[in-house]
């Protein structure tokens, strides 16, 4: 890691900088962090600092959304049975728990079912066994979530049944869309909604959102179901800027109070003590719990978890969740290791990685891709051989767009789909060394030839000095932080360790440390870098440190309480000796 080059974030303009400060009342920290993402007056700062319902946008915005408000109130008003479809992942499972959850609750106890595909014998996507299963329970309406914009053949079905489809989706569409009542996609190109970045769940939210305003409900009412959406973001990685950011304040908000059995549950199940206060914190606990229930089971299991009202209920269910959430820990940790065995023995001049296992189970796939981007930095490729298909995932690297990538791949691929940073494929085995060749060729031309490289990128530099606890809660007012918005990485430079470095865990692979700053005033502060306990026996050498770090609420076993008894630590990304003095207070 210290041999990885750090990459300072363009400077914002200084003038810029000091009039924020001045005009919004802000610290120079918060006033540089702003400037430098794009948020350069004080009313957009007080916008982003204070994100609140008013900022969301009307969701009538939303092409078709007319239309699809106006089928599913028709719906609601007679009673129409209706099946909520979703995808197998958090986005989908928390889209469908939302929308079932609300008409449940506005009075179709009866009339609302819920279906998510199997991961195996049905695959991504709207499937014909969803439509037959609409069909049989006598469905005349349909919505599907995190899903659909590509469904052409299984939405033709559905209207040869009789039965209306309103699609929610927001992954990319083709030149054509597919025969539905409604599609409400703010990727779609005849689609003027102002913001594009929206979940899966979140264009759901706006399907709720214009159904409540068209029955009169109080405002805040839809506002209830936003803790579902914060997860969805949270898990998605979507942008967190515009209306996510909105969305992810207000639902975070929502979670802290863990109002819903199912994540009291789930919580509880996995030993967590307290709710997730960041958006990285779903990512570590709840959407990987959520998602284990399609990948090593089946999803509907997470949906039913999410709807639960009865508290022993939720308990049960989330006691078969965290038993999943083990299981695919062990199969991720197993086929990762052969996955690397298998990139060892390739070409390490490869500009994309690419494996495949013999019934690898197809659940983990895509957390073992984004472990071999982790072990050598280049877009990544598992595929698990079954009867003849490989069948996986992929994940990307800055730079490179793994969708556009497969799309230049398509005529050897039997499905794909996805984002560019993650996507889903499937090919013939006998296709696998035209694709090989054809997918190198096309990450080597998106990268202009050049490797890619992981960077550490940093957003100011510091002093040790600066890193006060009033600086620290000024900070988050930033939050939640993520794609587009990310959390802010420091430099200080010219520390040094307080006492004898030593390394923790249990296999000693990470770095405690306590640094201070000669000449400035201030006690130490601790330090901690995963992974980077090779560093130990360097440290004394080097004497005088740079430091590149993120700065996080220590919250193992803290009781919250005031600001005053908070522990703070860096979190160390990258240590190198010291190559000049330490920045100038500003």
């Amino acid at each position: 890691m210290e041999t990885t080059p750090w990459i300072a974030e363009p400077q914002p303009d200084l003038m810029t900088v000091s009039r924020l400060q001045k005009d919004a009342g802000l610290s120079y920290m918060v006033a540089w962090l702003l400037a430098q993402r794009g948020v350069v007056t004080a009313d957009l700062a007080r916008e982003f600092l204070h994100p609140a319902p008013e900022q969301m946008h009307d969701p009538y915005r939303m092409r078709d959304m007319d239309k699809a408000a106006e089928r599913l109130h028709r719906a609601v008003l007679q009673h129409e049975k209706v099946l909520v479809y979703g995808d197998y992942d958090v986005d989908g499972t928390t889209s469908v728990a939302l929308v079932a959850g609300f008409l449940k609750g506005i009075g179709l106890k009866e009339e609302v079912l819920t279906y998510v595909p199997h991961r195996y014998s049905e695959g991504y996507g709207v499937s014909s066994e969803g439509i037959a299963y609409a069909g049989a329970k006598g469905c005349t309406l349909m919505i599907t979530l995190d899903c659909g914009t590509k469904d052409f053949d299984p939405l033709d079905l559905a209207r040869k049944m009789l039965i209306d489809v309103i699609v929610c989706d927001h992954h990319l569409p083709e030149a054509k869309l597919p025969n539905a009542y409604a599609i409400l996609n703010p990727k779609r190109t005849d689609c003027l909604y102002p913001f594009k970045e929206l979940s899966g769940c979140g264009v759901a939210f706006k399907l709720l959102q214009a159904l409540a305003g068209k029955m009169e409900f109080p405002p805040d009412q839809i506002f209830h179901e936003l803790d579902l959406v914060a997860v969805s973001i949270g898990a998605d990685l979507v942008e967190l800027m515009g209306e996510n950011r909105v969305m992810a304040h207000l639902g975070m908000q929502r979670l802290h109070d863990l109002n819903r059995p199912g994540i009291r549950a789930m919580l509880f199940a996995a030993d967590i003590q307290e709710p997730p206060s960041t958006i990285r914190d779903i990512s570590f606990t709840l959407g990987p719990r959520i998602n284990a229930a399609g990948r090593m089971g089946h999803a509907q299991v997470a949906v039913d978890l999410l709807l639960e009202e009865c508290e022993q209920d939720a308990h049960e269910c989330a006691k078969t969740l965290e038993e999943l959430n083990r299981a695919r820990r062990t199969v991720d940790e197993s086929t990762t290791r052969k996955a690397i065995d298998l990139l060892e023995l390739g070409d390490p001049q490869a500009y994309c990685n690419l494996v495949y296992g013999k019934e690898w189970h197809r659940g983990v796939v895509g957390i073992v891709a984004s472990r071999l981007v982790e072990h050598r930095y280049r877009p990544s490729i598992v595929l698990s051989e079954e009867e003849g298909m490989l069948i996986g995932s992929a994940r990307s690297v800055d730079g490179v767009g793994i969708h556009q990538a497969l799309g230049e791949c398509s005529d050897l691929l039997t499905q794909f789909g996805g984002h560019p940073m993650a996507a889903g494929l499937q090919l013939r085995k006998q296709d696998l060394p035209a694709f090989r060749a054809r997918i190198e060729t096309a990450v080597r031309n998106q990268l202009a030839g050049c490797m890619p490289q992981p960077q550490i990128r940093y957003h100011l530099e510091v002093l040790l000095e600066d890193l006060t606890t009033k600086n620290f809660f000024a900070l988050q007012q930033l939050e939640p932080f993520g794609p587009g918005n990310p959390p802010p990485v420091f430099v200080a430079r010219g520390v040094q360790t307080a006492r004898a470095a030593r390394t923790v865990g249990s296999d000693g692979k990470h770095l405690k440390l306590m640094l201070h700053a000669p000449g400035q005033p201030g006690g130490t502060l601790e330090a901690v870098g995963f992974n980077l306990g090779h560093l130990k026996p360097q440290l004394a050498r080097w004497g005088t440190l740079d430091i590149a770090f993120q700065w996080v609420r220590n919250t193992w076993q803290e009781l919250r309480s005031t600001p005053d008894s908070v522990k703070l630590n860096l979190h160390l990304l990258a240590v190198k000796p010291s190559a000049k003095p330490a920045v100038e207070k500003q």
